[in-house]
């Protein structure tokens, strides 16, 4: 229950590596507690043990739940663990919580579960699925150039969030809508970009709104998806990393994403992100394909002193070979910074075929 003593409001923002979906929560929760007085927790979720995203979210001052080791829908227990967790901490109005970007299946294995088993604690709302408009057209062609995992998503969809719309054109948008109508008929479409805030007060409309989920699930088999998660190798490792000198975080996270962008081809790079903090600064960069953005900078661009540094990549590489470039860009950039980097924790794997814990569909 919320403070209020209603269920508390839940969002699930789903969509594929790197679509903007973190950056979208922050923004959403910054926006509910400064313009609506509303508190909002985040629940991150990721296949590694180190998650960038829970850091950067930390940084922006909210709440933040992880569960990590896998998706929500195959550790469903643990995730409304830590739902309840954040409602007996702070009892927030609303919960946002952001699958894995190769989720699938969410509707049957999460929102039904959810709605069904726990009624008088969650309020859910209409499943959110961002795309990236950057890669709208290849996530829409059924599959063939992107995998059927960005187009099995879409056609989950009760709301489709456009994100990035500021970095495409106005014949291109059109291309976009008119192939959405094709493969997801029958979800709302809300165009938006973290620049420019456009029709963002939309989406805010529906978070506030009594709105919930009423799409039944279909169920596609998770044997169908399996081949294509495990193309992907996940890197995630921690450093705390110190400087006699000023740093200038900007410049070292942007290198580290050019220096990855040099290692792998474009296609190859589903996602990667990085964030730096110290006590009077943080910062995030991520990398998709071959755009490369800068989705937070907080305090100065600069520190000196010690601090900690997250990464996470997923790419289609071995991991044998994705955990030595990694390494080997690290140790480029801590001599091109004048920093001393010191390894906390790494991981690296091709993700094993996952079965969800509750599944439940028409």
């Amino acid at each position: 229950m919320s403070a209020n003593g209603e269920p508390t409001r839940f969002l699930i923002l789903g969509g594929f590596l790197g679509a903007g979906k973190t950056t979208l929560a922050v923004n959403l929760a910054k926006a509910m507690r400064e313009r609506h007085d509303k508190s909002v927790a985040i629940i991150t979720n990721d296949q590694g043990d180190v998650l960038v995203d829970t850091e950067y979210t930390k940084d922006s001052g909210f709440d933040v739940q992880e569960v990590l080791g896998g998706c929500f829908c195959a550790n469903f227990d643990e995730f409304v663990h830590n739902a309840r967790s954040l409602v007996s901490m702070g009892r927030p109005d609303i919960i946002i919580a952001e699958p894995i970007g190769t989720s699938t299946n969410i509707l049957a294995s999460v929102v039904a579960p959810l709605k069904s088993l726990y009624p008088d604690e969650f309020n859910v709302a209409p499943l959110c699925v961002v795309v990236d408009c950057l890669r709208a057209l290849s996530h829409l062609d059924g599959g063939e150039k992107e995998g059927l995992i960005p187009s099995h998503q879409l056609r989950e969809a009760e709301v489709v969030i456009l994100s990035k719309a500021d970095r495409v054109t106005a014949d291109q948008m059109k291309a976009i809508m008119g192939e959405l109508e094709r493969t997801a008929p029958d979800a709302e479409v809300i165009v938006t970009s973290s620049l420019d805030l456009r029709n963002f007060d939309d989406i805010l409309s529906l978070l506030l709104s009594d709105r919930h989920s009423e799409k039944l699930p279909v169920g596609d088999e998770n044997r169908n998806f399996a081949f294509e998660k495990a193309k992907l190798g996940w890197y995630s490792s921690t450093y705390t990393v110190n400087s006699d000198e000023r740093v200038d975080m900007y410049a070292l996270i942007s290198d580290t994403m050019k220096a990855v962008a040099k290692q792998y081809e474009p296609r190859s790079i589903a996602h990667v992100k990085m964030v730096l903090s110290s006590e009077e600064a943080a910062a995030k960069m991520s990398l998709v394909q071959e755009s490369m953005q800068v989705d937070g900078i907080h305090g100065s661009r600069y520190f000196k002193g010690s601090g900690k540094m997250v990464l996470n990549a997923r790419v289609e590489s071995p991991p044998n070979r994705l955990e030595n470039v990694m390494r080997g860009i690290v140790a480029e950039m801590a001599i091109k910074h004048s920093l001393q980097v010191e390894l906390e924790t790494e991981s690296c794997f091709a993700p094993r075929p996952e079965s969800p814990s509750h599944y439940l569909f028409e």
